[in-house]
């Protein structure tokens, strides 16, 4: 198919650019470096002893067979190594596959020399010249296999023209040699004497081909592969002349050909060693190295034998004219080699003038049409030259600024930028062979002709000492646009994009260095971390637009609060921070906290409605050795102790603050580990009819027992495991315990047996509650009816809306609702009314003072009363004494538990106080009775 210059591939079997097709490659050990070197030496010892001792060989032929064989072997073993080298190219594969044949056809020729005297006849003389022929024909078609052997079909017809030339004055000289010679007249003798001088004539045209293509190759260890087997084609070349000179002599021992073979033959082994070995190398060769393949001498020496075989016949033939043509003819075709070597130069140096007269006009051409400025000047920063782009990128007329100072030009905050560019610029001259020398890249403020300030990007290039240029070279480019992206990128990187304020990131590399700078001086610097309370709320009921603006007003009054030196940042959700560097006293951060605090307390108007939402503020201030990652952690450690002391307020951090929020971490590890190794059990607390002391269910409590810690109070891990969102986890596993139990319970009693248990808030706004809550019922086949849910009232308060879809769908499924703690939280009567509730438990505070007279038992017989006016069954919890159970039996109380009945007990516990005191009839039906007889 057709090619673009795009596809070619460069003249050495790369792609473009000098690259070779295959980049891997073997790499050859010490021994095969040994066994080179020991096979050289085993040549040239047979080479020697064929020479010297070939005279009082007697018949011994099979030894001048033998001796070779391991070159040989050793040779073909190699090439066909070379020839299966896949990173090698194709052209280089193909080489060697046929240098095989080549190499395996070499040392035939000594057997086939033998044949005719052993043999005789037409088949020994046509083995002898196929042999002679065709071990230099196959090295031909192998040199041409190469990715360097021409190619054009230009470079093709001059290589045929000069081996044309070779091969007729090696022929004009063979020819006049066998004319002339006399006394051969063994017809055996006169053909290897014909055959002999073929032979010269292509190793002759073999040398001018490998000199060809070693020419044109770029890569150094493929041209050192090149004169190896150039080296190797030379040998047999000087052995068939020395060949030819002894039989011309008449002198036929000791045999030159069997001292050449075995060396040739062992620098085409090292040839393909070499080509194996060395394929990882890409050095280039120097251009001197590689010079036009016009160059070559080769085809003028071979005109020279004709020359001198005429110079010889006229000086024997003594005819003056034809001496005197002789020599005419000598000088003019020495003088046309002469003139033509000349003009080949000349025009060699032609084109190379245009070329550079291209290349200037191309330079020339790039300057005017740049959008770059480049300009010359001294290291003084005097302007030499200015591009003609100095008009249309800066405005300046570049004529008019030649003689001025660059400084000039420069923005007053820039001027030592620049004059220190150029004194450094100036002292770092170019060396040759290091583009990087010498060349220095800064970035200034450059003024237009309409006063305006551009950022531009220079790369200064030291060529004082080039006799052309003589200065300082500047490459201005204009990036003012880039320059103010990046700003802008910048910005965003460091910057909130809701409230503009810093971010987490521009806020600890800002501490870090005010706890730099501060340390030097003794001086603390102060972190507040703030937290907002109740944000959750507000983008729970108004949406998170309310909420963002929330934010941004909140941002905006911290803003009005600080001084210009502090540093307010928002480090994500409603997390805020203040950096404070010169607050001098903890007093005067307190009275900073409480100025913020003050400010965050007044209402924010979000959807034309009031709301009041404070801030809990950590604030820690820095000692010896803290980081800005520990300062910013000990304000947070500091704001969480806030939070949990009634939000609303200030802390500053204590050192055993920073323990205990170690401690809570490990225990939260310690929890999650809990959930994957089974760490959780369950007790009953029994509950009871007051009146008769009758078990008619169970409260279940979830327990934790430690491999580690032991048992661990629930009012540790239930806080921590609420905040974390573990709580949901153990939640549904304590639904699905306990469902389990009460089922159990029921079908060994035979009678229906009641389990309460609690939901956290979590586990209510987590949208599997429901799903969680109907899989305990479905897997453990326990009746609805008997399983109990408690939530606390202050759940009902929040997320009013998603906890009564919640609620109304738990209710759906045929459970009880029952409200935890009643009477210590804010819900409203109108929230209860709405709400499908069905128990109300009282919480143990006005259980405890109900028997102490006065206005103790006011609010739990409020209660006693509001459930029974809203139809709903009373549980008081926390029971401890006969008085306690008396005084709840007089308001009218059903049901409690306590330690009066009976501890949380385990299951096994549990189990025979429920067989001994489990009642046997319906509670639903009890209470019927009991409000008949009242109303009777």
């Amino acid at each position: 198919m057709n090619r673009t210059p795009d596809h070619r591939r460069d003249t050495d079997g790369g792609l473009a650019g000098g690259m070779p097709a295959v980049a891997v490659a073997p790499t050859g050990a010490r021994w095969e470096r040994a066994a080179m070197i020991l096979l050289l030496l085993y040549a040239v010892a047979v080479a020697s002893w064929f020479a010297l001792g070939d005279r009082q060989l007697a018949g011994g032929l099979l030894i001048r067979l033998l001796l070779p064989v391991p070159v040989a072997a050793m040779a073909l073993l190699l090439a066909w190594r070379a020839s299966a080298q896949l990173p090698l190219d194709l052209g280089t594969r193909r080489f060697w596959r046929i240098m095989i044949l080549a190499i395996a056809l070499a040392p035939a020729e000594q057997l086939a020399r033998s044949v005719p005297v052993t043999v005789g006849g037409a088949w020994a003389d046509l083995l002898l010249v196929g042999t002679a022929l065709a071990s230099p024909l196959a090295m031909f078609s192998a040199l041409m296999q190469l990715p360097t052997a021409p190619r054009s079909a230009v470079d093709r017809l001059k290589l045929f023209l000069d081996m044309a030339t070779v091969a007729v004055g090696g022929l004009l000289l063979a020819w006049f040699t066998i004319t002339t010679t006399e006394g051969m007249t063994d017809n055996a003798t006169r053909l290897w004497f014909v055959l002999l001088q073929m032979q010269g004539v292509l190793d002759l045209l073999l040398v001018l081909v490998a000199s060809i293509v070693w020419r044109r190759t770029v890569l150094q260890h493929r041209a050192n592969t090149l004169s190896i087997v150039g080296a190797a084609l030379l040998a047999n070349f000087l052995g068939h002349t020395a060949s030819v000179v002894q039989m011309l002599d008449g002198t036929l021992r000791p045999d030159v050909m069997h001292m050449v073979t075995p060396l040739s033959v062992s620098l085409l082994a090292a040839a393909a060693w070499v080509s194996t070995v060395g394929v990882m190398q890409h050095d280039t060769r120097k251009p001197r190295e590689r010079r036009a393949t016009s160059s070559s001498l080769l085809p003028y020496v071979a005109t020279l034998p004709g020359f001198a075989l005429l110079l010889k016949v006229a000086l024997e033939q003594d005819a003056q004219p034809m001496i005197g043509l002789v020599f005419g003819a000598v000088l003019l075709t020495v003088l046309a080699f002469a003139r033509q070597i000349v003009s080949s130069r000349e025009a060699v140096m032609a084109l190379a003038e245009a070329a550079a007269r291209e290349n200037e006009a191309r330079f020339q051409a790039l300057v005017q049409h740049s959008s770059d400025v480049i300009m010359i000047v001294d290291p003084d920063g005097t302007i030499r030259f200015a591009s003609p782009s100095m008009t249309t990128v800066f405005g300046h007329d570049p004529a008019k600024l030649l003689g001025t100072n660059l400084t000039q030009l420069l923005h007053p905050d820039d001027l030592d930028v620049g004059v220190c560019f150029l004194e450094e610029l100036a002292g770092s001259p170019r060396r040759t062979g290091d583009p990087t020398q010498g060349t220095l890249k800064r970035e200034w403020r450059l003024r237009n002709a309409n006063g305006d300030w551009m950022t531009v990007d220079n790369v200064g290039t030291n060529l004082l000492r080039e006799p052309v240029v003589g200065g300082l070279v500047l490459n201005t480019r204009d990036v003012t646009e880039q320059s103010v992206i990046k700003l802008q990128y910048m910005h965003q990187a460091f910057h909130d994009p809701l409230t503009d304020l810093a971010n987490r990131s521009l806020f600890l590399y800002q501490v870090g260095h005010a706890l730099a700078r501060h340390a030097r001086l003794g001086q603390p610097v102060t972190v507040l971390f703030l937290d907002l309370d109740n944000f959750k709320t507000v983008n729970d009921s108004l949406g998170h637009a309310e909420g963002d603006r929330l934010l941004v007003e909140a941002a905006r009054r911290l803003a009005v609060c600080a001084r210009a030196s502090d540093l307010i940042a928002r480090l994500g959700g409603d997390e805020f921070a203040v950096l404070l560097e010169d607050a001098e006293s903890e007093d005067d951060v307190l009275v900073f906290a409480n100025r913020i605090g003050e400010a965050l307390s007044r209402p924010f108007i979000l959807a034309g409605k009031e709301v009041f939402v404070n801030a809990s503020i950590g604030i820690a201030r820095s000692t010896r050795g803290e980081g800005s990652d520990e300062l910013v952690r000990n304000a947070d450690v500091a704001m969480y102790v806030a939070k949990t002391r009634g939000k609303g307020q200030h802390v500053l951090f204590e050192p055993q603050m920073h323990q205990a929020a170690l401690e809570r971490l490990v225990v939260e590890a310690d929890l999650r580990r809990a959930i994957e190794h089974d760490e959780f059990f369950l007790q009953y607390q029994p509950i009871v009819q007051l009146a008769t002391g009758d078990v008619i269910g169970a409260e279940a409590l979830v327990r934790w027992k430690s491999r580690d810690r032991g048992t661990v109070p629930p009012g540790v891990f239930i806080p921590i495991a609420e905040e974390t969102g573990l709580i949901v986890p153990i939640g549904r596993w304590v639904l699905r315990r306990a469902c389990r139990e009460a089922q159990r319970w029921t079908c060994e009693r035979d009678f229906p047996c009641r389990i309460t248990v609690n939901l956290s808030g979590r586990q209510l706004q987590d949208a599997q509650i429901v799903d969680d809550v109907r899989a305990a019922l479905e897997e453990s086949q326990l009746d609805p009816e008997l399983l109990v849910l408690e939530i606390t009232e202050s759940m009902l308060m929040h997320n009013t809306e998603l906890s009564m879809q919640r609620l109304v769908a738990l209710k759906e499924l045929g459970v009880s609702l029952a409200i935890d703690d009643f009477g210590t939280g804010y819900s409203s009567l109108s929230y209860l009314q709405r709400y499908p509730i069905d128990i109300l438990k009282i919480d143990k505070a006005f259980v405890e003072v109900i028997d102490q007279g006065g206005e103790g038992p006011v609010l739990a017989q409020a209660i006693v009363a509001l459930g029974e006016t809203l139809r709903m069954r009373t549980v008081a919890e926390g029971i401890e004494t006969e008085a306690q159970r008396g005084a709840l039996l007089r308001l009218g109380c059903e049901l409690g538990q306590g330690y009066l009945f009976a501890p949380p007990l385990d299951a096994e516990d549990y189990w025979p106080l429920l067989v001994a005191r489990g009642v046997r009839s319906s509670v639903d039906s009890m209470r019927r009775r009991a409000l008949s007889a009242d109303a009777a």
